[in-house]
């Protein structure tokens, strides 16, 4: 049997001489890899182990929330007493290089590292195997080669996502190969080999640019292809990855991002994707966010309705638990609230005049909050009518009503609407009491992912596919690497188009390069709330592992405390009512705010491994 080393899951066992997939054959009677891939549908099969562990992500994954929008500065776990909630573990001890629970989500066995290792092992040895194998059709083999293409290049981008730099050969490691000289590859080489992987897929006839067959949904398009490319170029120009090169070369860097990313907005929209700018159900959606609304609610859009969604769910653990996404808890209801919005998620929403004709950030975006995380206020935003003893007076961006549930705000409860009340005292009002689940801590509901229909009675409802990549998403990734590169006109085309959606007005005229590349990131903290975006933006674009003005500025400072809004409601003589509001600082979490915390440390056996066959260190830096 032929045996094909591959740096992957379990390292050292790779290196050992372990077979490189579950189908693999022994002396024992079983077949040989020549065997299966002698076969049609034993190839189909071993591409299927190709698309195991594709990434899970969405708000019932992490047990009993969306982990990652609880680790940035979007959202707080109220269920934080929950021992094997994956934040809950964090905001008390952090993790460790042997035992990470972000990062060891299933067991110590069945982390990030370790399964998508695994997985470009499998790509690997279907690539090596498919030019020769036995397959019905020429045009079959092509699809196939393309899908594993575009499914190596996914799990390198994760790897990328989570733990930076690692080593890969795209050929795997032969027998003899001396691992003494084994190295990292820098994480912009990475992204060139993706950008490879993603090449060959989408320079390929046979692989097809959407799926609109229910039953091949997960399947591999050129489409996604794109985005994997786009986003790969992106966290490998962030400032977290760009520490040793020269000014020069970052900027030259932000250059070939923006032209791929250029490229990839181009080739999308030239074969049909595009923004959600109307709605399926008028009487259900309706607001200037009515289309983003429905985008992410409703379970039944076709690709007709819907051209902007790339990639979705289409398992139970890919979609929408409303559960635990803070669906209102009534006094009789005992279900927990899970993941709930901050005051830092609610201040970046715009302020908007009342004609809505002239929109401003609430906070000076270059200094949004002091190191005590009291509010910098931007003065503009004061002008149009945001007072702090009466926050949400003046009108604000249509997302925000979209996505958040405030105080005053009414939710289907019962059959009828209901006023939620989320002043102390209040019938879903703030809790202080860390051991109670049911109530926000910081005077805020989900509502992003929660349908206008959805009864809170029954707290949970039919669930609508997790979105992994949308057409929004990689023209905010051109806007960004355009603004970083000095291309300030077509970051204002991309975040223009985004704004004008949901009714908000076109961004300034004339921004400087460093407004601009405020006012994109800012804009991304608003499209992408709650889609997983946020926590990986803020450690990317933070400089890694020292105490760095960046790292001070986009990780520690919005992550370390979280700010709360504790509303409290006192009776008047005329049986009117006044309200008190009080941000909180500092209660709501004091973990994984280290340098370290930018990425995830490499498992701690496989670092020693590593280490012992190289005499080099191998795990990242603060670990």
């Amino acid at each position: 049997m032929k045996i094909i080393r591959y740096v992957g899951a379990v390292l050292l066992a790779a290196f050992a001489g372990q077979s490189c997939s579950l189908l693999d054959t022994t002396p024992d009677g079983r077949e040989t890899l020549d065997q299966i891939f002698a076969d049609h549908d034993k190839t189909a099969a071993y591409l299927n182990t190709c698309y195991m562990n594709l990434p899970t992500k969405g708000l019932s994954y992490y047990w009993v929330c969306n982990a990652p929008t609880a680790l940035s500065d979007e959202g707080y776990l109220v269920s934080g007493t929950i021992n094997d909630a994956i934040p809950a573990k964090m905001y008390t001890s952090g993790g460790t290089a042997s035992s990470h629970p972000l990062r060891d989500y299933n067991g110590p066995t069945e982390n990030y590292y370790s399964i998508y290792m695994l997985q470009l092992r499998y790509c690997t040895t279907f690539l090596q195997y498919i030019d020769k194998a036995g397959v019905n059709s020429e045009s079959e083999r092509a699809r196939w080669r393309a899908e594993a293409h575009t499914l190596r290049a996914y799990y390198m981008l994760e790897m990328l996502k989570w733990f930076g730099a690692f080593a890969y050969e795209p050929n795997g490691y032969p027998d003899g190969y001396d691992y003494s000289t084994l190295k990292k590859r820098s994480v912009w080489e990475l992204a060139e080999l993706i950008d490879a992987e993603c090449t060959a897929a989408i320079n390929t006839n046979e692989l097809p640019w959407r799926i609109d067959n229910s039953s091949d949904v997960k399947r591999m398009t050129k489409a996604l292809a794109w985005c994997i490319k786009s986003k790969a170029y992106l966290f490998a120009a962030s400032p977290v990855h760009s520490e040793d090169y020269s000014a020069d070369q970052k900027l030259s860097h932000w250059k070939t991002a923006f032209e791929v990313n250029q490229q990839a907005v181009t080739a999308l929209e030239s074969n049909g994707y595009a923004l959600k700018t109307s709605v399926s159900n008028p009487r259900l959606y309706t607001g200037k966010a009515a289309a983003y609304k429905e985008l992410f609610t409703s379970i039944s859009l076709t690709s007709a309705d819907d051209r902007e969604t790339i990639y979705q769910g289409v398992s139970r653990q890919n979609y929408v638990d409303h559960n635990y996404i803070g669906a209102l808890n009534w006094p009789n209801n005992t279900t927990r609230a899970g993941v709930v919005p901050t005051q830092e998620m609610v201040d970046a929403y715009e302020v908007l005049s009342a004609d809505g004709t002239v929109a401003e950030p609430l906070l000076d975006l270059s200094d949004p909050y002091t190191s005590a995380k009291a509010p910098n206020y931007n003065p503009k935003a004061l002008d149009l009518g945001y007072k702090e003893d009466d926050p949400y007076a003046a009108p604000r961006d249509p997302r925000m009503e979209a996505c958040i549930i405030r105080n005053g705000d009414q939710i289907l409860w019962g059959g009828e609407l209901r006023t939620v009340e989320t002043f102390v005292g209040g019938e879903n009002g703030i809790s202080d009491d860390t051991s109670e689940n049911r109530f926000t801590r910081t005077g805020y509901y989900y509502r992003k992912y929660i349908a206008p229909d959805v009864d809170a009675t029954d707290n949970k409802a039919d669930a609508a596919p997790w979105k992994f990549f949308r057409l929004a998403e990689i023209k905010l990734n051109l806007a960004e690497a355009a603004a970083e590169a000095g291309e300030l006109g077509v970051a204002k085309a991309q975040v223009d188009a985004i704004r004008s959606r949901v009714g908000m007005p076109a961004l300034p005229e004339n921004l400087s390069q460093a407004e601009m590349i405020l006012r994109v990131r800012h804009e991304r903290m608003v499209e992408l709330c709650y889609e997983e975006c946020r926590y990986f933006d803020v450690r990317r674009w933070a400089e890694a592992f020292n105490s760095s003005e960046l790292y001070q500025k986009y990780f520690k400072i919005p992550c370390e405390k979280l700010t709360a809004m504790r509303i409290t409601r006192t009776k008047n003589p005329d049986d009117t009512y006044s309200y008190t509001y009080e941000r909180r600082v500092g209660d709501l979490k004091n973990a994984s705010t280290q340098a370290r915390d930018v990425l995830l440390p490499i498992p701690e056996n496989e670092a020693n491994n590593l280490y012992s066959l190289t005499n080099t260190r191998w795990q990242n830096s603060g670990w």
